[in-house]
């Protein structure tokens, strides 16, 4: 349940992009036979710890294998251009990484058109996106 209400537009929109987000999830954990390996990933300010953010994602690990633990300072930017991000899409298409879990669509991003792409550029290397609080929360 969400602590504020959400406009009828902004959840339409956010069910929409968590109806997408498990959808890609869904077809690729089908069409695994092997172990499930995934990184942690955070979005933090510059001089944050990122630690509690991360913590979050380790307590929701679906008893999927965390296999990276990662997190980028860029503010918000495309997800694309964010070193450490774009290594976990590298390790999605080299086959060695199988999902990305997060916090929050926050880590990802706060614009829906970002963060719609960037979920067609995980799906496209491969991989799916976890999120510890759906699209619907707040």
């Amino acid at each position: 349940m969400t602590p504020f209400p959400l406009s009828s537009s902004t959840a339409t929109e956010a069910e929409r992009l968590r109806s997408l987000r498990l959808e890609t999830r869904s077809a690729v954990l089908r069409s695994l036979d092997s172990p499930i390996r995934i990184a942690r990933y955070a979005l933090v300010r510059a001089g944050r710890d990122p630690s509690d953010r991360l913590a979050q994602v380790a307590n929701h690990s679906d008893g999927w294998e965390m296999a990276i633990t990662t997190w980028n300072t860029t503010e918000m930017t495309d997800p694309v251009t964010r070193p450490q991000f774009a290594r976990l899409l590298h390790a999605m298409r080299a086959g060695t990484l199988h999902g990305v879990m997060a916090p929050s669509r926050t880590d990802i991003s706060t614009f829906a058109g970002i963060y719609e792409d960037t979920l067609h550029t995980i799906r496209a290397a491969g991989g799916f996106l976890a999120l510890v609080r759906d699209e619907t929360e707040l």
